[in-house]
């Protein structure tokens, strides 16, 4: 009987864990996780910041560098390099946040990336805002994803560019690829942290 009884607590304890994580695997929990951790980013902590100073034009490895302030990425900034920009925050020293903003050279499209990272180092969502100029149209997208890093959902809105209403994808489109970072080690930045 008393090996039951510790059976029965056992399956209890391990049925509660597992109701749990299916509860913050939730769209709507990492919803409400997201817009805390947005919370946090508008508010006046500090954020760290990395680009990549590589020259966007020629072929090479990325470097990416951390600044002490955007006054000072900004004063190595050439045009040709820093096409790839994150900014980053950290709760109790671990990254929940990282906000990429990629663009091209000549300024023609930039991708606005906000990833939301768990305390564990896993990614819960991804919002990516793409505006280009070919087609004059913004594609922002949303994908949810479970800690075991299983996309939960994923969303796609076509808009005007200017006025930011809905619009038909048109031919002349320029789409990218959100890159997808399941955890905070796979940041192209990853070693700076």
């Amino acid at each position: 009987m008393r090996h039951l009884s510790t059976l029965l607590i056992i399956i209890t304890a391990f049925s509660a864990v597992v109701s749990q994580t299916l509860k913050s695997d939730s769209v709507a929990s990492i919803s409400s996780y997201a817009a805390t951790i947005d919370r946090y980013t508008n508010s006046k902590a500090k954020r760290r910041i990395f680009a990549d100073v590589s020259s966007a034009t020629e072929e090479g490895p990325e470097k990416w560098k951390e600044f002490r302030s955007e006054r000072e990425r900004t004063k190595l900034e050439t045009g040709d390099n820093m096409n790839q920009v994150a900014f980053v925050w950290t709760r109790n020293g671990k990254p929940v946040a990282a906000n990429m903003m990629l663009t091209s050279p000549s300024g023609d499209w930039a991708h606005l990336i906000n990833y939301y990272y768990r305390d564990d180092g896993t990614l819960a969502k991804i919002r990516a805002q793409l505006n280009t100029f070919y087609g004059d149209m913004s594609i922002v997208r949303e994908q949810f994803f479970q800690s075991n890093g299983k996309r939960l959902r994923s969303t796609t809105r076509y808009l005007d560019l200017q006025t930011k209403k809905p619009k038909k994808k048109s031919g002349d489109l320029f789409d990218q690829e959100v890159p997808v970072y399941k955890t905070v080690s796979e940041l192209p930045f990853a070693k700076l942290l």
